[in-house]
C-alpha cells in the first residue's frame, strides 16, 4: 500500500538516510557548541550571590590596573578576554559596561 507516497529505490532510500543523518549530526554538534560556550556563564550564574561579588570586585579590580589606562597591544588580547568575562556577571553595571566596551562590544549577554 503507497498511501499516495512516490516509490522509493534502495538506493533513494540511502541517500535519504545518509542526508537526514548529517542533518542530525550538525544540529547536535551545534548544540554542543552552544552548551560549551554557555558553561561559564552558568557557572557564574550558579554562584552564591556573596562570592559572586567577591569574583566580581577582584577581577575587575584587576581589570582596571593592568587595562584601564592605555594598556598597548601586547596587553589588548588579555584585556579583551577579562572584559568578555567581566560582562557575564549581573553585578557589571554601567561603569562596568562602560570600562570593558572599549575591549568588546556591547552585544547584549
Amino acid at each position: 500500500m503507497s498511501w499516495g507516497l512516490p516509490e522509493f529505490t534502495p538506493e533513494k532510500r540511502k541517500r535519504a538516510v545518509r542526508a537526514v543523518g548529517v542533518v542530525l549530526a550538525a544540529l547536535l554538534l551545534v548544540a554542543g557548541l552552544l552548551w560549551v560556550l554557555g558553561a561559564e556563564q552558568r557557572a557564574i550564574n550558579a554562584m552564591e550571590p556573596g562570592k559572586r561579588a567577591v569574583v566580581f570586585q577582584q577581577s575587575f579590580a584587576s581589570f582596571e590596573t593592568l587595562c584601564g589606562g592605555y594598556s598597548g597591544e601586547a596587553l589588548m588580547a588579555n584585556c579583551r578576554r577579562q572584559a568578555r568575562f567581566l560582562r557575564l556577571f549581573p553585578e557589571c553595571d554601567g561603569s562596568c559596561r562602560s570600562e570593558v566596551s572599549r575591549y568588546v562590544g556591547e552585544a547584549t549577554r
